[in-house]
């Protein structure tokens, strides 16, 4: 069990064009007193980690990072610790402060891994500070799991992908995709306004995320969140872009059926917790023969990062 803290937008040097956490999740920031009280709760039911989600933690006057620190220290002093930044507020003072509270994985926005996207994004931090910090700070101690966007300004499919490869290629494990939603009282909300900025489509953004997904498949690299969690309170919120509450599972559901079509596979024996990625969201009537299993997939007589590295062989020859 995970016990969750929000700090939206907390730490942030920068309001990127996108953002504006309050309005996405109508949290606040809570006091010292108030996670004494969430603490008190949660002390007997053994979380396995404890987690800072949001704003940018190392961003945080350091006095007040160590407050939050040394009160996780004095309920669950055994209990490893995440939190989220950016890569641009990762630096030695900050990495020996997180090793000595037993800080164990880094959430880092990257968002994208191409200038002239996180520039027209308002990110404020580059593509050299993303490698920066994965590569000199972070990767030798820590867990690193990337954020990236896909949509943004200046953004395209390709560039996408390509953020995705580069971070694979730094040797990073883990990854949160979330596809760009222009949220209200967001700058992203004036320019949609204005006709300056076209949010993608659910179709595009799902097929997207799905050749991002057959490429974490077929470098055995987990992409453990596909798409925003809107409160249901917040969802008025929205206007504009691919939002989905099961965006995630058309993405899995979309890359599939890639994978069988594009290959021609006659055969998948699946486990029986995935049924509804081979029979939901467009895939009931995929011609295929389909074996339902307790053990791993199987693609006629391929495993699954082996059929992904096929399509991405036949990807490459058509898109070099």
């Amino acid at each position: 069990m995970i016990l969750p803290i929000f700090l939206p937008n907390i730490g942030c040097k920068y309001r990127c064009k996108f953002c504006n956490q309050f309005e996405m999740t109508g949290e606040k920031i809570p006091s010292l007193y108030d996670l004494k009280l969430l603490f008190e709760n949660f002390k007997d039911h053994n979380p396995e980690e404890v987690a800072f989600y949001g704003g940018t933690f190392t961003g945080i006057p350091v006095e007040k990072q160590i407050e939050y620190l040394e009160l996780v220290k004095k309920y669950f002093p055994n209990v490893p610790i995440r939190i989220s930044t950016r890569p641009d507020e990762i630096n030695e003072e900050v990495i020996n402060i997180l090793e000595k509270y037993n800080v164990k994985t880094v959430e880092l926005g990257i968002q994208s891994m191409y200038n002239e996207v996180l520039e027209a994004s308002l990110r404020g931090h580059t593509v050299k500070d993303n490698i920066k910090a994965i590569e000199e700070l972070l990767s030798k101690n820590f867990v690193v799991s990337a954020h990236l966007m896909i949509g943004l300004p200046n953004d395209s499919f390709e560039k996408d992908f390509d953020s995705l490869k580069k971070l694979i290629e730094l040797n990073v494990k883990f990854f949160r995709i979330h596809p760009t939603i222009v949220f209200k009282n967001t700058q992203l909300e004036k320019d949609f306004i204005l006709g300056k900025y076209r949010p993608l489509k659910i179709e595009e953004a799902v097929d997207i995320c799905s050749e991002q997904l057959i490429l974490a498949y077929a470098k055995k690299v987990k992409i453990i969140r596909l798409g925003y969690f809107v409160p249901e309170s917040q969802k008025n919120q929205i206007v504009a872009g691919p939002y989905h509450p099961s965006f995630g599972d058309l993405v899995k559901a979309k890359a599939i059926r890639k994978l069988i079509e594009k290959l021609g596979i006659k055969k998948v024996i699946y486990p029986k917790k995935f049924e509804s990625w081979f029979f939901s969201y467009g895939n009931k009537n995929i011609k295929v023969k389909r074996i339902p299993s307790e053990y791993d997939f199987k693609f006629d007589d391929y495993t699954l990062p082996q059929v992904s590295e096929l399509y991405l062989k036949e990807r490459k020859e058509k898109y070099g």
